[in-house]
């Protein structure tokens, strides 16, 4: 296996793994943080965000990457909800904020490269 393989999904292993932590921390220990009611609904709303991002990267392995068309309506779709899911996760508290917006931005990265190979 080349070393282009491992590094990429050595990066999505740690991006899903990412998001699974950030939920474990948010049952554990992140219910117990004090926030307005319209914050903890963006927070949650960037929890999905980021698993929309999951299912995106998992689309780009279908027949999506063979049509020009549904690949650029894909990759507008990652930037919006990549958009999306920071603005919410910043309007979030608590250690699980962190492991979100990390998981957000390597998925976005990952897709991102996907978006640049020919």
């Amino acid at each position: 296996m080349s070393p282009g393989k491992v590094i990429f999904i050595g990066t999505v292993i740690v991006a899903v793994g990412s998001l699974a932590l950030a939920s474990k921390t948010w049952l554990t220990r992140g219910r117990t943080v004090e926030m307005p009611m319209w914050r903890k609904l963006l927070f949650n709303l960037g929890f999905f965000a980021v698993a929309a991002e999951v299912v995106l990267l998992a689309l780009s392995w279908t027949h999506i990457a063979t049509d020009y068309a549904l690949f650029a309506r894909w990759a507008r779709t990652v930037c919006l909800v990549f958009a999306i899911s920071v603005v919410c996760i910043l309007a979030g508290k608590g250690p699980a904020r962190w492991w979100l917006l990390a998981s957000s931005s390597l998925l976005f990265a990952i897709c991102f490269l996907i978006m640049l190979t020919p």
